[in-house]
C-alpha cells in the first residue's frame, strides 16, 4: 500500500514533530533509558541489570545490558552499585548518546582489558561516589573533553593510564588514591589534580600537560617508583605536598617544576634539565637530588624566598642557571662544575655551600655573580639521617613488625610511624620513637603494630624522621596485605636480598604467607625489562642470578605478580 501526503498533510507533520521537541526543552521532560545493577556480575549479562526508560519504542532502545556506545536514540545512563566486571576491549566508550557513568559508594567496576573514551556526541559524565572503586586492568586512553572526580576514600587503580589532549580533567580529592601499576602518560592539555594520594611506576609528560599536586587548601602525596619525563608542560606543588621519584628524573627541553608553600620534591636518581627546563622554588619549598645533577644545553634551578636545595653527589652545568634569592640555600655534596654561559647568581643572603670546593668552580670567575650579602664557597652540610634499610614482615601472631636502620645520624630527635589503610586517607601517626641523636653507627629500631589482626586490605608504612631543629624528612613507603584474621592465613610478604647487591647475588625470600603456584617476574631498569614465568625455586634463582649480573648500575624494580597481585622491590646494583 502507498502512502501519500500532500504538503498541506507534510507541513502538519514537520510542525507537530517541531512543537513536541519544543515542548519536551520548555517543560524540562528528559528523555533517558536508566540501566542500574542489581547484583554481582559481568556487564555483558542481561540478568546484572534493571532498565527503565520513558523513551518511545521508535528511539531505539537497548535491550537487556547497556551498551559501551551508542550512534543515535534513546539516552542511557549507568548506575553501579555492585562489582560488575566487562571483559574485552572497548573503543568509543561513552560517545553517541551515552550520558553518564555513576559508580555508587558500594560500586566497583573492572575493565579487564582496554578502555579508550573516544568518538563523538555528548562527552558522558564519570562519577564516583565516596567508597566507589574503578579499576582497568589494561590501558585507559581518555582522548576527551571528560572530567573525572575520584572522591575521599574512593580508589582509581588503572595498568597503564594516558591522559589525552583534548583538555581531560583528572582529580583526586582528599583521602583518594589513584595507583597506575605501569606509566601515567600526561599529553598537551590534559589536568592531573592530586590532594589525595597517587602511585605510578613511571610518569611521563612527553608533549605537555599540567600536574598540581596539592592546592592553597589540600595537600598531595605523589609517589613515582620509576623514572620522571617532564619533556614538556607543567608540574606545580603546593602547601607542604611531597613528590619522590625512584629512578632518573628528566625536564626534557621545555618542562617546567614549580613548588612552594613548604612543598617538598625528592629525586633518587640522576637529574638531568635540558634547555629550556626549569625548575623554581620558593616559601620554605625543599628539593632534594640524591644523585648527579646535570644540564644539557642549559636550564634554569630557582630559589626564593628561605627555598632551600640539596645534591648529594656532583653538579655539572654546562649552560644555564642557578638563581639564590632572599635567604635561600643550595647545598653540595661533592663538586660543582660550570663551563660555557653556566652561571650561579646569588643576592639578598642567598648562599651556596660545596663540600669539594678545591676542585670545583671558583668564586672569582665569571660562572660566579654575588650580591647583597651572599655566600659562594666551601661549606659540607650533614644529613640528618642516612638511611641503611626500611622493611616490614608478619609475625605469626599477626602482628606487623617494621625494622629500620641507619648508617648515621646527625641531631636526629625522633621517628614517627606512620600509617594508611588500603592507601585510602592520609597517613596516621600511631607511635614514637627516639632517634639516636649524633652517631656514626649503625642503628637499629623496631616497631609493632598489634592493630594489624583488626585490619583487611593493603596497609601502608612510613617513617617520618624529625630532626632537633624541627627539620623532618620521610621515608620510602613499604606496604603488606593484611587478612584481618588470626595467624592462620598469613599475607604474603617478599624481600630481595642482598640489597644493594654487585651482581654477583639476588635472592627472593617469603618473609610470610604461601606461594603454591606459578608466578610472573620482571626486572624493570631505565632501558630494559627482563621477564620470568614459572615456580619459586632454583629456575627463578638461576634467572634472578643472570639478570643481576647483566643489570646495569642503578636503580631497578623487582616485580613479583601472583594470583593477580604485585608485590614490588626496589634493588640497587652497586
Amino acid at each position: 500500500m502507498k502512502v501519500f501526503f500532500n504538503s498541506t498533510q507534510l507541513l502538519k507533520t514537520v510542525s507537530l514533530f517541531i512543537l513536541t521537541v519544543v515542548f519536551g526543552l520548555v517543560t524540562g521532560n528528559t528523555y533517558s533509558q536508566d540501566f542500574v545493577s542489581v547484583k554481582d556480575g559481568e556487564w555483558k549479562a542481561d540478568n546484572t541489570w534493571e532498565s527503565s526508560s520513558n523513551c518511545s519504542k521508535w528511539s531505539n532502545v537497548s535491550d537487556g545490558q547497556p551498551p559501551v556506545s551508542k550512534s543515535w536514540g534513546c539516552k542511557v545512563t549507568v548506575v553501579i552499585n555492585h562489582e560488575v566486571t566487562y571483559s574485552g576491549n572497548i573503543s568509543g566508550f561513552g560517545s553517541g548518546v551515552f550520558t553518564s557513568l555513576e559508580i555508587g559508594p558500594n560500586g566497583k567496576l573492572i575493565f579487564e582489558d582496554n578502555v579508550t573514551i573516544n568518538g563523538g556526541g555528548s562527552e558522558p559524565e564519570i562519577i564516583l561516589a565516596e567508597g566507589a572503586e574503578l579499576v582497568v586492568n589494561g590501558t585507559f586512553d581518555i582522548d576527551r573533553g571528560v572530567e573525572i572526580i575520584v572522591p575521599n576514600n574512593a580508589k582509581l587503580t588503572i595498568n597503564n593510564f594516558e591522559i589525552g589532549d583534548n583538555k581531560p580533567v583528572i582529580t583526586i580529592e582528599e583521602g583518594a588514591m589513584l595507583v597506575v601499576n605501569e606509566e601515567t602518560h600526561v599529553r598537551s592539555k590534559s589536568t592531573l589534580n592530586v590532594f589525595g594520594q597517587f602511585q605510578t611506576d613511571e610518569l611521563n609528560y612527553s608533549s605537555g600537560g599540567e600536574i598540581n599536586i596539592g592546592s592553597k587548601d589540600f595537600s598531595g602525596e605523589v609517589s613515582v617508583s620509576g623514572n620522571m619525563l617532564i619533556g614538556n608542560g607543567e608540574l606545580n606543588m603546593f602547601n607542604s605536598s611531597t613528590l619522590m621519584v625512584g629512578g632518573t628524573s628528566s625536564t626534557g627541553s621545555s618542562g617546567s617544576i614549580n613548588l612552594e608553600d613548604n612543598a617538598n620534591i625528592r629525586l633518587v636518581g640522576d637529574v638531568e634539565m635540558g634547555q629550556g627546563g626549569s625548575m623554581t622554588l620558593k616559601d620554605n619549598a625543599e628539593f632534594s637530588f640524591e644523585s648527579k645533577y646535570f644540564t644539557s644545553g642549559g636550564a634554569d634551578i630557582e630559589l626564593n624566598d628561605n627555598a632551600r636545595g640539596t645534591v648529594h653527589e656532583e653538579v655539572i652545568m654546562t649552560n644555564g642557571r642557578i638563581y639564590l634569592n632572599n635567604s635561600s640555600e643550595l647545598m653540595l655534596g661533592s663538586t660543582f662544575t660550570a663551563t660555557n654561559g653556566a652561571t650561579v647568581v646569588a643576592k639578598d643572603d642567598g648562599a651556596m655551600f660545596i663540600c669539594d670546593y678545591p676542585n670545583s668552580t671558583k668564586e672569582n670567575t665569571s660562572h660566579v655573580n654575588l650580591s647583597g650579602n651572599s655566600f659562594y664557597g666551601m661549606g659540607c652540610f650533614a644529613l640528618p639521617v642516612v638511611w641503611k634499610s626500611f622493611d616490614v614482615v608478619v609475625t605469626n601472631n599477626n602482628i606487623s613488625k617494621l625494622v629500620w636502620e641507619t648508617t648515621s645520624e646527625d641531631g636526629n630527635s625522633h621517628f614517627e610511624v606512620e600509617r594508611s589503610i588500603n592507601g585510602i586517607g592520609n597517613f596516621e601517626k600511631i607511635a614514637a620513637i627516639n632517634g639516636s641523636g649524633w652517631t656514626n653507627s649503625i642503628s637499629k629500631y623496631t616497631f609493632e603494630d598489634p592493630e594489624l589482626s583488626e585490619i583487611s586490605g593493603l596497609v601502608y608504612y612510613r617513617i617520618r624522621q624529625i630532626d632537633f631543629d624541627g627539620n623532618q624528612m620521610i621515608s620510602d613507603v613499604v606496604s603488606i596485605k593484611a587478612s584481618g584474621e588470626e595467624a592462620g592465613e598469613e599475607p604474603i610478604l617478599l624481600t630481595a636480598y642482598p640489597n644493594p647487591t654487585d651482581g654477583s647475588s639476588l635472592n627472593i625470600k617469603l618473609a610470610s604467607g604461601k606461594i603454591s603456584g606459578p608466578v610472573n617476574v620482571r626486572f624493570l631498569q631505565t632501558s630494559s625489562v627482563a621477564s620470568f614465568e614459572g615456580e619459586v625455586g632454583m629456575e627463578l634463582d638461576q634467572w634472578l642470578l643472570t639478570v643481576v649480573n647483566n643489570a646495569s648500575k642503578g636503580m631497578g624494580v623487582l616485580e613479583v605478580i601472583y594470583e593477580g597481585e604485585a608485590y614490588r622491590m626496589k634493588i640497587m646494583k652497586i
